[in-house]
C-alpha cells in the first residue's frame, strides 16, 4: 500500500479509536466561528425547543473527508434538514443585518478573515442534472459555503429525471457521489455520522465507491464520473470494481455530453488541471474511455460518422486516444526524467495546467478548431497559436539541428524572428510541436529519446542565442525617429516594413547603438520610396 494509503489508515483509524466509531473534528478558528454564526442564526429562526419547525445542520461532503484526512479545505457544503439553501441563505443575510460587526470583531480577535460576501443563489436546472437549489457565498471569514437541503428522490412513470423532496440524512447520504463523501459532521453535537456504514472503512482503505448503485448515482447525474476520477487521483485511492464497470457502460460518454452542461464539465476539469495529480487523472480518462466526451464534446472523427457512435465505440486504440495518451505520457516522462533543458525551459511550473490541457489537443488537427467552437468548446489561445505555428517551429528545429550539427546554419534573426511571432506562449508553442513530431513518428526507446534530444538541442541553442524575451523586443528606433530620419512630416504605409526590417537587423547585431541602426536604416531608404 502507498504511503498516501498508509498514512489515511493511520488517520482514520486514531480518530475512531479516539472517538469510539463516532469521530470528532478538532475545527479551526474560522471553522468554528462558522459553526457558531450558524447555529446562532438557526436558534434566531427557530425560537424554542417546542417549535413546530425543526432545523438541524451539518458540514457534509469533501470537507468532511478532507478533515479526517487531516487536508486542510476552504470549500464548505453546510446540510439543511427543513429549509432549502436559498431560504436559509436569505435568513443568514437577514441575520447579519443586525448581528455582522460583532461577528467581524470576533474574526478579528481569532485572527481570522473578515470578509463575508453576499448570497448568490444557484437555480435548479433537472434537464442539466443540477436537481438542488443552492445559497452560496463566495465568502465567510475565509471559507467558501454552500447551503442545500437534505433530499430524497422520487421518480415518475413517465420520466427518470428525479424529483426532489426534503429528505433524511441517511436517504441523503445514500444519493450522494461517493461513501467518502457521504460523512456528515453535525454542527450541534460536534460528531461525525457515517449514515451509509461503509464510508469510514472506504476512507480508511482507500477506496472510491458509490453509496448506491453506480449505474443510478452516474444516471442521476453523469459529471460524477469526473468528480470520483478527480478525488481518486487526488487521494491515489483505487475506484471499487462495480463503479468502474458502471463508467464504462456504452452510453456514459453520451451522457456526459447531452445531460450535463459543458460549464459544468469544464469546472471540474479545471479542478482536475489544477489538482496534485493530473497525471493520475488523465490516466482514468483514457482507460475509461473518456476522452472524446471530456475534450470534444463528442466529436466525430470524420464527417461521416456520428458523434454517438464515435463516443461508444473509441477504445482506448481507437480515433485520438492513443495520441493523447502518447502527448500526456510524454510530458511525464519530461518532468521526471528528460532533459534537463526541457523540462526547465518549457516546462514551468506555474504553467502546468496550461500545458495538461494542451496535450489534450495535441491529437486535433487545425482544421477542426472552428467545429470545436461551434460545439461550445473553449479553446485556449495558445493552443490556436500552438496549431497556426506547429509546421514553422518543427522546420526550424530542423534547420537548427541538421545532419547531428550543432546549432546548424539557421540565422540568428529568422529564429528570433519566430520565437516574436509566437508571442509570449512560445514554450507551450514549441512543447505543442514536439508532443506533435512525436506522435507523427511513433518512435520508441532509444529512437524516441533521440528524437527528443534533437528537441532540447533546438531548445539550447534559443537560449544560447538570447532569444527568450524575443516576443518583448522593441525597435531601437521608434516611428517618429524614422520620420525625423527620412526627414518626412508623418508616416505611411512603409513604416511597419520599416520597423520589421529594423527588428530582423536587431536580431542579427544584438549589441547594435541607435546611431549604427539610423546609419543602416538610411542605406534602405530608397526600398520604402520615401
Amino acid at each position: 500500500m502507498t504511503q498516501i494509503k498508509e498514512f489515511t489508515t493511520n488517520t482514520v483509524s486514531s480518530r475512531l479509536q479516539t472517538a469510539g466509531q463516532a469521530p470528532v473534528l478538532h475545527l479551526s478558528p474560522a471553522e468554528e466561528l462558522l459553526r457558531q454564526l450558524l447555529l446562532a442564526c438557526r436558534d434566531s429562526i427557530v425560537p424554542g425547543k417546542n417549535s413546530v419547525m425543526n432545523l438541524d445542520m451539518w458540514f457534509v461532503g469533501g470537507w468532511v473527508r478532507d478533515r479526517l484526512l487531516d487536508r486542510q479545505c476552504s470549500d464548505i457544503d453546510v446540510a439543511l434538514s427543513s429549509m432549502t439553501g436559498i431560504q436559509f441563505g436569505h435568513a443568514l443575510e437577514n441575520y447579519l443585518q443586525r448581528e455582522k460587526y460583532k461577528y467581524i470583531e470576533e474574526a478579528r480577535r481569532r485572527g481570522v478573515s473578515t470578509a463575508i460576501s453576499k448570497l448568490h443563489e444557484i437555480k435548479k436546472n433537472s434537464k442539466k442534472s443540477k436537481h438542488l437549489e443552492t445559497g452560496s457565498f463566495h465568502s465567510i471569514f475565509g471559507l467558501s459555503v454552500d447551503f442545500v437541503n437534505l433530499r430524497k428522490e422520487t421518480y415518475s412513470e413517465e420520466s427518470r429525471i428525479p424529483q426532489m423532496e426534503f429528505g433524511t440524512p441517511a436517504e441523503d447520504a445514500h444519493r450522494r457521489d461517493a461513501t467518502i463523501n457521504a460523512l456528515f459532521y453535525n454542527l450541534k453535537t460536534g460528531i461525525v455520522e457515517d449514515h451509509t456504514e461503509l464510508g469510514m472503512h472506504d476512507l480508511a482503505a482507500g477506496v472510491i465507491r458509490t453509496p448506491s448503485s453506480p449505474f443510478e448515482v452516474f444516471d442521476d447525474d453523469p459529471l460524477r464520473i469526473l468528480r470520483l476520477i478527480r478525488i481518486a487521483a487526488q487521494l491515489n485511492f483505487r475506484i471499487e470494481r462495480e463503479t468502474v464497470q458502471a463508467i464504462r457502460s456504452a452510453e456514459r460518454p453520451e451522457q456526459l455530453c447531452t445531460k450535463v452542461s459543458r460549464e459544468r464539465v469544464e469546472t471540474e476539469l479545471i479542478k482536475i488541471l489544477k489538482g496534485p495529480n493530473t497525471l493520475s487523472a488523465f490516466q482514468l480518462i483514457h482507460e475509461l474511455h473518456l476522452y472524446n466526451a471530456v475534450f470534444l464534446r463528442g466529436l466525430p472523427y470524420s464527417e461521416d460518422e456520428d458523434a454517438s457512435w464515435v463516443l461508444q465505440q473509441s477504445g482506448p486504440y481507437g480515433p485520438w486516444h492513443s495520441e493523447w495518451a502518447r502527448a500526456f505520457e510524454t510530458v511525464a516522462f519530461l518532468l521526471s526524467g528528460g532533459p534537463k533543458t526541457l523540462r526547465n525551459i518549457l516546462l514551468q511550473p506555474e504553467k502546468m495546467d496550461d500545458i495538461w490541457m494542451l496535450t489534450a489537443f495535441v491529437p486535433i488537427e487545425f482544421a477542426w478548431l472552428d467545429e470545436l467552437v461551434r460545439r461550445e468548446l473553449k479553446v485556449p489561445r495558445f493552443v490556436s497559436q500552438s496549431m497556426r505555428n506547429c509546421h514553422r517551429i518543427q522546420h526550424y528545429m530542423g534547420e537548427v539541428t541538421a545532419d547531428g550539427s550543432f546549432p546548424g546554419k539557421l540565422p540568428r534573426a529568422a529564429l528570433g524572428r519566430l520565437i516574436r511571432c509566437c508571442g509570449s506562449t512560445w514554450r507551450l508553442q514549441v512543447l505543442y510541436a514536439l508532443l506533435k513530431d512525436d506522435a507523427r513518428e511513433m518512435r520508441y526507446g532509444n529512437a524516441k529519446l533521440v528524437l527528443i534530444k534533437r528537441w532540447s538541442r533546438f531548445v539550447e541553442h534559443i537560449i544560447e542565442q538570447k532569444l527568450e524575451d524575443a516576443p518583448y523586443v522593441k525597435p531601437i528606433l521608434n516611428g517618429y525617429d524614422l520620420m525625423e530620419l527620412f526627414k518626412l512630416e508623418k508616416g505611411g504605409p512603409f513604416m511597419q516594413e520599416a520597423l520589421n526590417d529594423l527588428l530582423e537587423w536587431q536580431f542579427n547585431h544584438e549589441n547594435a547603438t541607435k546611431e549604427e541602426a539610423m546609419k543602416w536604416m538610411l542605406t534602405l531608404r530608397e526600398n520604402y520610396h520615401v
